[in-house]
């Protein structure tokens, strides 16, 4: 199991958050997402070490991105 703990910027309600872990959890491998919509704290839980590119991929289109 892989842990990897994030930050997306642009989140700030509980409709945020609910989508972004929608759109994560369709990413090959991902188990689990959990998003604080205050921070932008996202915990990825997967079975493999998941991209920067994958994550930005999966949240195209919309107003959040991963912070560096």
């Amino acid at each position: 199991m892989n842990t990897q703990i994030i930050y997306i910027t642009g989140t700030h309600c509980p409709a945020c958050k609910k989508l972004i872990e929608r759109k994560i959890s369709g990413i090959n491998n991902v188990i689990s997402v959990s998003v604080d919509f205050e921070t932008g704290e996202t915990i990825i839980e997967s079975k493999r070490p998941i991209e920067k590119a994958e994550i930005n991929l999966s949240l195209e289109g919309m107003p959040y991105e991963q912070k560096d």
